[in-house]
Formats: C-alpha cells, sequence, structure tokens
C-alpha cells in the first residue's frame, strides 16, 4: 500500500517547523553578533543590516535554551532579501557534527512539544 505524501507548497520548502532562537553571527569583521531569528533542522533565518552573498559560508553559534547549550556550526547563505529596512537571510546548515545536529532536532522536539501543551490548555 502507498502512503499518500501532501504536496508542499513552492513558497514553503521547510524541512521542520521554525522556533524563535538566539543566534550568533560572524559578522564580516570576525566577531560574533547576535541576531534573533528562526531555526529549524537543516537550517535558520535571521535580519541583518550587514549584506550577505548567495552561496557565502557563515559560521553561526546557536543558543539552545532549555537545554543549557550552545553549538556552532557552518551554513551557506542560499537567500537573501528585503526584509524590514535590513536584510533577510536564509541558511541551509552545511557541516554539522552529529552531536549538534542531534541536539538541534532534540530542542526542536522540545518547542514542538511545548507548543502542543501550550495549545492544549
Amino acid at each position: 500500500m502507498k502512503r499518500a505524501i501532501a504536496a508542499k507548497n513552492p513558497e514553503d520548502l521547510r524541512d521542520s517547523p521554525r522556533f524563535e532562537v538566539a543566534l550568533r553571527v560572524m559578522s564580516h569583521g570576525g566577531d560574533f553578533v547576535e541576531r534573533y531569528g528562526r531555526l529549524g533542522i537543516n537550517g535558520c533565518y535571521f535580519e541583518s543590516p550587514e549584506i550577505h552573498r548567495l552561496g557565502q559560508s557563515v559560521i553561526i553559534r546557536i543558543g539552545l535554551m532549555g537545554l543549557g547549550v550552545e553549538v556552532e556550526t557552518l551554513a551557506k547563505v542560499v537567500s537573501v532579501g528585503p526584509a524590514g529596512g535590513q536584510v533577510g537571510v536564509a541558511l541551509r546548515f552545511s557541516e554539522v557534527p552529529f552531536e549538534t545536529e542531534r541536539l538541534i532536532a532534540r530542542w526542536l522536539d522540545m518547542m514542538v512539544e511545548a507548543h502542543r501543551q501550550v495549545a492544549a490548555g
């Protein structure tokens, strides 16, 4: 028996739910600058006054509140566009250590469960 797979909206190519998170993004000057964005299993999004190029590699640190850890990974810029006077940057993780990927997945699962509990009230 084949399982039906719902077609994804072409405008929404996300692989997982996304949740707000504190990010530290390496700036062009080599310092880590705090940004707030949204994290998914394969990447993240944030807004910045700095302009990033498509394909550019970016080192990013992600604070996983609730787990008490910060993880670091390398990501590639896959989308850049205007965002409320700044630049919206979408990153796709390119070099993720297994333990980092596991922690991100665990954190996302925790967020899904927390939202489910709030919705159930």
